[in-house]
Order: structure tokens, then C-alpha cells, then sequence
């Protein structure tokens, strides 16, 4: 198993070779892990060099010690799985939380950022009550009383019918996340508003949106490429983990769009 050290957390990732090929970072939901991108695995693997990890406190990657972090401290977590599998720049697609810090990584690291694909994200996400009260709720009581409210928010009611494996796989990746884990990235999420700094984003984005995101909305979504110059803008008929509930369209569009020059 392979770790990557950031601080007083590794992080485990997963870190497929094909060298001469162009890297590609995958960066996880709060509260699912890097199984989140299986629809997209086999596909991208054969073009790219593929590095999924899981985020601190999720999956197999341990906490630490600090019970709050940073969007920042998560951008620099995944810098370090870069590093540890010897990538100086990597196109960078993220989902969720995972775009929050790959928007945050296009801010603070530009250098290693070749292209950007923020999916079902935002840049500010109050009120903060609701992030305090979810924080107390999983560390008195666990993930267990989440696990409903969050699988309605991430999969339409129609998946959640048609398809309830991928929604039982999804809610399995929920329940194993760390409750100290998931706090202390939601006091990330809690602490952030990058609305008026990713105006500074120079790499060419493809900004990805559910029709029926609860979480993440559209309208976030234009706020997002309103603001990165070079962003384009696409929907797809899902909640909020488009790329598990449309998993073919999304891989294809992430495709399309890193081939593009």
C-alpha cells in the first residue's frame, strides 16, 4: 500500500504509470474515498498517468492529530501524493470538496496545475451553523445518521432506484470515513470563500454541473466560470456525484475536454 507523508498524515493513494503520458490527479468527495472514481478508472488509466488517493481522514488515509484543517493544508496534502509519485504538473479534476482544493491548488501552485476540472463545486458555502452542527453531529454520534440525508443529496431518486449497488458501494466508502476525518474537513468547507480569488486561475477549466444538485447547485457553478477566464461550462442530468450517477457522459467529457489543445 502505497503513503504519501503530509505533516503528521499519510495518505494513501493509488499510482497507475504509463510513462511519457501526461499525469492526471483525481481528487475525492468529502466523504467517500478514491473508489469513488471505479466508472472512470479503466478508461483513463489507458491514457493517462493516473494518481487517486484518498483524502486525510478518508478511505485508508489516516487523520492526524489536528481536529480542524484548512483548504489549504488539504491542497498541500495533495501536492505531496504529486511529489511522492515524482509529478512536477498533473491536469487536476476534483468533485465536490475535491474541487474546492483543486481550485485551491490552482491558486497556490499554478505551476503544477496543467488543466482544471472543477465538478459539483463552490467556491463559498455558508451558513457555517450548518457545517458546526454537522461537525458535533458525526463526532458525538458517528457517520451513521448522515448516511440518508447525503445519499438523497448525491444520487437523484431515480438512480437511487435504477441503480442501488452503486448507491450501497457509495454509501459503504461513507460509512468507513473517519468521523474525526470528516469533521475536520468539513471546518475547511466551513472557513472557506474563494469567491473573489479564483479570478487568478489561468488554467484552462471545464467547470461540470448536476441539473439536480441540491449541494452544489448550477448557479455555483456559473459563478465559478464567470470568474476563471479560461473555464468552460457543461450540466449533466445528475445530483451531486455526477461522475458515479452519469458515469459514461463523464468520462467522456473529461476526456474530450484534456485532449483538447
Amino acid at each position: 500500500m502505497k503513503m504519501a507523508v503530509s505533516g503528521d498524515v499519510q495518505l494513501h493513494y493509488e499510482h497507475t504509470l504509463r510513462p511519457g503520458a501526461p499525469a492526471l490527479l483525481l481528487i475525492n468527495s468529502l466523504g467517500s474515498a478514491l473508489g469513488m472514481w471505479d466508472n472512470q478508472f479503466e478508461a483513463l488509466s489507458s491514457r493517462y498517468e493516473l494518481i487517486r488517493y484518498d483524502v486525510r481522514g478518508h478511505g485508508k488515509s489516516t487523520t492526524g492529530t489536528q481536529t480542524e484543517v484548512t483548504l489549504e493544508q488539504l491542497a498541500n496534502d495533495a501536492l505531496a501524493v504529486l511529489d511522492a509519485c515524482g509529478i512536477a504538473r498533473a491536469h487536476v479534476c476534483g468533485l465536490s470538496l475535491g474541487g474546492m482544493t483543486s481550485m485551491q491548488i490552482a491558486r497556490q501552485a499554478p505551476d503544477r496545475v496543467l488543466k482544471l476540472v472543477l465538478s459539483n463545486t463552490t467556491t463559498y458555502m455558508p451558513p457555517r451553523e450548518t457545517w458546526q452542527s454537522r461537525i458535533e453531529t458525526v463526532v458525538k454520534q458517528g457517520m451513521q445518521p448522515l448516511a440518508d440525508g447525503t445519499m438523497e443529496r448525491w444520487f437523484t431518486p431515480q438512480f437511487r432506484a435504477k441503480s442501488p449497488d452503486q448507491v450501497a458501494r457509495v454509501r459503504e466508502m461513507f460509512l468507513a470515513t473517519d468521523p474525526k476525518g470528516y469533521a475536520a474537513c468539513c471546518a475547511a468547507i466551513r472557513d472557506m470563500d474563494l469567491r473573489e480569488q479564483i479570478g487568478s486561475i489561468t488554467a484552462k477549466t471545464m467547470v461540470i454541473a448536476g441539473l439536480h444538485d441540491p449541494a452544489t447547485p448550477v448557479a455555483d457553478a456559473e459563478y465559478i466560470h464567470s470568474k476563471i477566464s479560461e473555464s468552460t461550462i457543461v450540466t449533466l442530468d445528475a445530483a451531486h456525484l455526477s461522475n458515479v450517477e452519469r458515469a459514461v457522459e463523464y468520462t467522456t467529457l473529461l476526456q474530450d475536454f484534456l485532449l483538447t489543445e
